[in-house]
């Protein structure tokens, strides 16, 4: 089985889960407690905070350890009254600036319209984008976008869920108040994250109780996860040059496609892409009925995001880049990592190639032009 779905989850790293083994059983005890082997437990926490640090170039006290991306986000926006976000953000950003947000339109590559952006910032007292986009892997003009609202007061969240990991981020670089991070996104485990939160940056608490993480977020931590996080982070640091070689395995999966006379559109093809992601549309194909095929023939990918195929209509993201509905329906994600090969690139062309024949061969000549939106 060929795993094309990376940007919904990525496979635990062998070093990852090495790493927690010990936190599951012998050091299990409460990092909050104050005996000797609970104090090596909190050492062994600080030490992954401080790796999290370096991935994103931050300071380590300005790690938040949380539940992952969908916390941090909600955490980061909760004390502001008037957000400005861009309509093509996660559910989680899109769900948290509910009723006191702006959604700023994006252009047909996917990127924010930044005229719009400017013209729209007046008012708004902080500010949210993803760095790079869950369904296309556009990347935003960052420095653009968070310098803008900057100037004019307001705070900058980023979601770098994506990007983390992929991208040199470097955060202190930028004018970003916080930033979302999610370890299961690059070879970590599911159920750990964090929120950089600059200092002197301000953060009203979204869980409350026994004041862990300097009462940023009250729980008893989750030991074995971010043990793993940490390491995770670690070695997404070490194997930065093996990922940026992945744009390798885009070129080479769509030269086969070529040869073999495969029509294909790519969305967000204009714009700075993350090199392991492909936003690919087959004209006449609707990308459900193609993902019904391809997992029996040993192909996992999506027909959007992780959060959001299960839904019947079209991808709000391809929408807001001004993709017609049924053009979005067409359209498949497609997103590997530093673990995927030039073969898999070449067998995932060829399932696909496979798979498509296997529709066109439903057609019948007395409906030549007929699209198979659902047939199954």
């Amino acid at each position: 089985m060929i795993y094309w779905d990376n940007n919904a989850t990525t496979p635990m790293a062998p070093e990852v889960e090495e790493a927690m083994r010990p936190f599951w059983r012998d050091s299990f005890f409460n990092p909050s407690a104050a005996y000797s082997a609970a104090k090596q437990v909190r050492r062994a926490v600080n030490v992954a905070r401080g790796q999290v640090a370096a991935l994103l170039g931050v300071h380590p006290d300005e790690i938040v350890l949380t539940s992952g991306g969908t916390e941090s986000t909600n955490t980061a926006l909760r004390p502001f009254s008037r957000i400005l976000a861009s309509a093509i953000e996660h559910p989680a950003t899109l769900r948290a600036v509910d009723g006191r947000g702006t959604l700023c339109p994006v252009l047909p590559e996917g990127r924010v319209d930044e005229a719009e952006w400017r013209r729209l910032l007046p008012g708004h007292d902080a500010v949210s984008f993803a760095w790079a986009n869950h369904e296309t892997g556009v990347l935003q003009p960052v420095r653009k976008l968070s310098e803008a609202a900057a100037e004019l007061g307001a705070r900058v969240h980023v979601d770098a869920v994506q990007a983390a990991g992929k991208l040199p981020l470097h955060l202190h670089d930028f004018p970003i108040d916080y930033t979302s991070v999610s370890a299961h996104k690059l070879h970590g485990p599911k159920g750990v994250g964090a929120l950089y939160v600059r200092r002197g940056a301000e953060l009203r608490p979204l869980l409350c109780g026994g004041g862990q993480e300097d009462g940023r977020r009250s729980g008893t931590e989750n030991v074995p996860g971010i043990i793993g996080f940490g390491k995770a982070a670690e070695l997404a640091l070490q194997a930065a040059e093996l990922y940026r070689r992945l744009a390798e395995l885009r070129e080479l999966f769509l030269a086969e496609l070529a040869e073999a006379g495969i029509e294909v559109v790519q969305n967000g093809a204009q714009a700075e892409r993350l090199p392991h992601v492909l936003n690919l549309r087959f004209p006449g194909y609707s990308a459900e009925s193609l993902t019904l095929l391809l997992e029996p023939m040993g192909l996992l990918c999506a027909a959007g995001s992780a959060c959001t195929s299960a839904q019947p209509h079209a991808s709000h993201v391809l929408r807001a880049m001004g993709v017609p509905d049924r053009e979005a329906r067409e359209s498949l994600r497609l997103s590997w990592s530093r673990y995927s090969t030039p073969d898999e690139a070449r067998q995932a062309a060829h399932i696909i190639i496979s798979a498509l024949g296997r529709l066109r061969s439903v057609r019948t000549d007395s409906v030549p032009n007929v699209q198979i939106f659902p047939p199954f």
